[in-house]
């Protein structure tokens, strides 16, 4: 069978997955402070209900299935809302906030689904000190009224140790964020995003081939207008930083098919659609976090039981974990299943922060110095991006005055000429995307990094965890780090 052949039997096929289970994103806490952070108990603090279903706009139909099952269908129409920096209600100077969407484009025929998003954890720059961080954490003092109840606790899928018999690397090179797709064909999509995926899924338990494979059947291997356009690979239902865009679309009760109108999550690039994919595999819904832990690797040995463990759960086609199987084995996706918590991932390509000039003798940077630097008024008082502007201003460093909510500081930064990296990076700001870390699933976090341990997790100086103007500090695990974008100063 030629490349082009597979290509269009997958199109054929379509692989319409069954009825899609409407899904909340987990948030640690309420979002009751403006950033939206909270650390504590499990509440739902999203409006955006996990997954979602097939769908197509104007001028075309779009065949295709969502996260808990999907189908094919076609309509048009778009909702989108703003929002604020940090999700502050309290200052109207609060960076960028988000425009509004439209969509009447066509759409390739395609299959989509969603899926969870993963990040990459990797070892700290030479250029930095790199020490173990204690497994039971706590810190020697106090950091302006933090203590260690702050720190959020590491998810089961990124503690619990992995019962997979497969070969792991040792070590393994850092992979760019997923800028662009090839969709000539299926393995030239495979190729595109593959590296990413292997190392955001293995440091987060989760199986590389179960993902790639979602993404080629929900996607139509990148062709769907969601996710061309959308760039939703996993159609992910809600909104993401805001931005929705509403279809109406097919799903299955049994075998009776029935349509929906749904509003599924517009992403800025492909990589934000991962990370949120990920960040719902691993911690669930607000009435489940272990929904889908069947797929962990901590509980399924092989990808077969992983994809065995989606069915009637991700998806109600009753062929679900079938089609997904087949497409692993055809395309030999378990290639990608080699890495875990343990595999080092490696960049010696990137920059030293220049805050590393201002550490003292004891290799720590000064305390915060609670001065509020010129442009820090572009910044909702007391918030997270107010805290680390200041902090990078009191270091020697620069940073700009409109990088937006804490989770766009990333893509902002790219976009204003920054240096970024999905590595762990000591003296560089880190921008958590819209749920991941305990924060907003609409406006996301940012953090100083303090330093970054041997074990890739990170130490980090905020604000607005604890409440508005507290600073305060948490140790984040690998497994959360690594789905965060790291931005070096000027």
């Amino acid at each position: 069978m030629t490349n082009n052949d597979k290509t269009k039997r997958l199109k054929k096929e379509k692989f319409i997955a069954g009825t899609a289970l409407i899904l909340g994103m987990t948030t640690f806490g309420v979002a009751a402070h403006a950033d939206g952070v909270t650390v504590g108990s499990s509440s739902d603090a999203s409006s955006s209900t996990g997954i979602s279903s097939s769908s197509s706009s104007t001028g075309s139909s779009n065949s295709s299935s969502g996260t808990g099952g999907s189908s094919s269908s076609s309509s048009t129409g778009t909702s989108s809302s703003s929002s604020n920096s940090n999700g502050s209600s309290s200052s109207s100077s609060t960076g960028h906030s988000s425009s509004s969407t439209n969509n009447n484009s066509t759409s390739n025929s395609s299959t989509t689904t969603q899926a969870p998003s993963t990040s990459v954890s990797t070892t700290a720059p030479s250029a930095s000190t790199s020490t173990v961080a204690p497994s039971n954490y706590s810190q020697d003092n106090a950091y302006y009224q933090t203590s260690t109840a702050a720190q959020i606790p590491n998810s089961s899928a990124d503690s619990a140790p992995s019962i997979y018999a497969g070969p792991v690397l040792k070590t393994i090179e850092a992979a760019k964020s997923i800028d662009k797709i090839d969709t000539s064909s299926t393995e030239a999509f495979i190729k595109s995003i593959a590296d990413r995926v292997r190392i955001l899924a293995g440091k987060n338990n989760l199986y590389a081939s179960i993902i790639l494979a979602q993404a080629i059947l929900e996607s139509g291997s990148g062709q769907s207008n969601m996710s061309q356009q959308h760039f939703n690979i996993f159609n992910i239902t809600g909104a993401y930083l805001g931005k929705s865009i509403s279809f109406k679309t097919e799903e299955f009760s049994g075998n009776n098919p029935y349509y929906i109108e749904q509003s599924f999550r517009v992403y800025s690039n492909y990589d934000q659609a991962l990370d949120d994919y990920i960040n719902l595999m691993i911690k669930g819904t607000t009435w489940n976090s272990e929904i889908y832990a069947g797929a962990w690797k901590s509980h399924a040995k092989t990808y077969q039981e992983a994809a065995q463990a989606l069915q009637g759960i991700f998806a109600t086609d009753p062929a679900y974990a079938q089609k997904l199987i087949e497409i692993i084995q055809e395309y030999k996706l378990d290639a990608y299943d080699n890495v875990d918590s343990t595999t080092q991932v490696v960049d010696n390509k990137i920059p030293e922060s220049p805050l590393v000039a201002s550490k003292l003798d004891n290799s720590a940077y000064p305390e915060y110095n609670g001065v509020e630097y010129p442009g820090a008024d572009s910044y909702a008082f007391g918030n997270c991006t107010q805290y680390v502007y200041n902090r990078i201003i009191q270091l020697g460093g620069l940073v700009g005055t409109h990088m937006g909510n804490g989770g766009e500081w990333g893509i902002n930064a790219q976009a204003q000429g920054y240096f970024t990296t999905t590595v762990p990076t000591e003296g560089y700001a880190v921008s958590f995307p819209p749920g991941v870390a305990g924060s907003s699933s609409e406006y996301g976090h940012v953090s100083f990094v303090e330093k970054v341990y041997s074990d890739n997790s990170i130490l980090v100086s905020e604000m607005n965890v604890k409440g508005n103007n507290i600073v305060s500090e948490r140790h984040i695990s690998a497994g959360v780090a690594a789905l965060a974008t790291y931005i070096q100063p000027k």
